[in-house]
């Protein structure tokens, strides 16, 4: 069985697991947003979900942002934007558990931790500026 307390640990964060095979650990971006990041055991996968990564979307804003959480997601490595059924969106990224090391934790956590920072202040002005084009959409 996987050591993922023992990775948070390592990588110095402190966590809870609310339940088993489910950690809840959470940071801050350089700006001081704070962010919940969440890692699950589900069979054979690690899964690491930043969420929720935006506050509620208005509905209106949905038609400018959605279309660009998929272009970042072209852009990305290691991780993905998602919506879950009530809408929110997450910052995703998955391992295969036979590969997970501490290397790969801090990788994964570290990619996560630097998409949240450059991106989630972009992403907020795009869902409440319809005027406002972001320059990170090159």
């Amino acid at each position: 069985m996987l050591d993922i307390a023992g990775y948070f640990d390592r990588y110095g964060w402190s966590y809870e697991s609310p339940e088993p095979g489910l950690w809840r650990s959470t940071f801050f971006t350089e700006s001081e947003e704070e962010f919940d990041l969440y890692v699950m055991v589900v069979d054979d996968w690690v899964h690491f979900a930043v969420t929720p990564f935006l506050p509620p979307i208005e509905p209106d804003a949905t038609g400018r942002l959605y279309p660009v959480l998929l272009q970042f997601n072209q852009q990305m490595r290691t991780a993905r934007f998602a919506l879950d059924s009530d809408g929110d969106v997450s910052l995703l990224a998955d391992a295969p558990a036979d590969q997970l090391s501490d290397t790969y934790f801090g990788r994964v956590v570290e990619a996560l931790v630097a998409y949240a920072d450059q991106l989630a202040g972009e992403l907020r002005h795009i869902a409440a500026d319809a005027d406002y084009y972001s320059p990170l959409m090159g």
